[in-house]
């Protein structure tokens, strides 16, 4: 129920109103929200007031939108810890998250200046290339690019990479993986990406790149990740230092 007369603005009110519905079970992660008139007329409210409401919950993240579909609730957002290297399953592991991981493309390419440089390669040598599609429940959440040098990229010939993570698997045929470097930006999305993680073009992403090493500071693996924006965040732990 909303009230009018209250101090708190309508549109808070109702913001409150879908967040418990969610809490409360009565909306389930990616279950519809009712349409815009089906809350106008069963709260009472005006469409500035719902759309208002709605808008801010997709930017925070509670609700999401697919173009023609209707408004979703979202599957709670993947927090990851900055300190930590881990790998993509292994962090969804992690956290108790079911993921689908689909191989969308294996294969052998050429490498780029980018690739090259992170890998110490030269430019147009070959490299394994996997993509990957990884989804939590019905919902995309990110597009994974892996590439290994060939040599290395052999340990994973025969490897499940729906199921088995691409770390423990490097692991078990004897590369140390000691530690790794990770840029992270934000972007829109592209026509393709779009596609891929179900959002709208120009949607906000965020594109997270890793180069790994093995104990001997050697790159072993570089990767690139363009997660959905409404579905990432990244924790990080400050301290003060009181000699500053």
């Amino acid at each position: 129920m909303l009230y009018p007369g209250s101090a708190k603005p309508l549109y808070e009110q109702l913001k409150d109103y879908i967040k418990q519905a969610i809490s409360s079970g009565e909306y389930k992660q990616g279950q519809a929200l009712p349409s815009e008139r089906q809350l106008m007329e069963n709260l009472r409210v005006s469409r500035i007031t719902v759309r208002q409401a709605i808008g801010e919950l997709v930017n925070e993240g509670v609700l999401y939108r697919q173009h023609g579909k209707g408004t979703f609730v979202a599957q709670k957002r993947i927090l990851r810890p900055l300190a930590s290297l881990l790998g993509i399953a292994e962090m969804l592991n992690l956290q108790g998250i079911e993921a689908d991981m689909k191989v969308i493309k294996k294969c052998i390419t050429k490498a780029d200046t980018v690739i090259a440089r992170e890998l110490g390669l030269n430019t147009g040598d070959n490299v394994m290339m996997i993509k990957r599609l990884i989804s939590t429940g019905d919902e995309p959440l990110l597009i994974n690019f892996n590439y290994l040098s060939p040599q290395v990229g052999m340990v994973l010939d025969n490897v499940d990479l729906t199921q088995d993570p691409i770390f423990s698997q490097l692991e078990l045929y004897g590369y140390k993986i000691s530690e790794g470097f990770q840029r992270i930006t934000a972007s829109k999305a592209t026509g393709e990406e779009a596609r891929y993680l179900q959002c709208e073009n120009n949607s906000p992403v965020l594109i997270i790149k890793n180069t790994t090493f093995v104990d001997s500071g050697r790159p072993i693996l570089y990767s690139s990740a363009i997660f959905r924006g409404d579905r990432y965040e990244v924790n990080i732990t400050l301290k003060r230092n009181p000699s500053y």
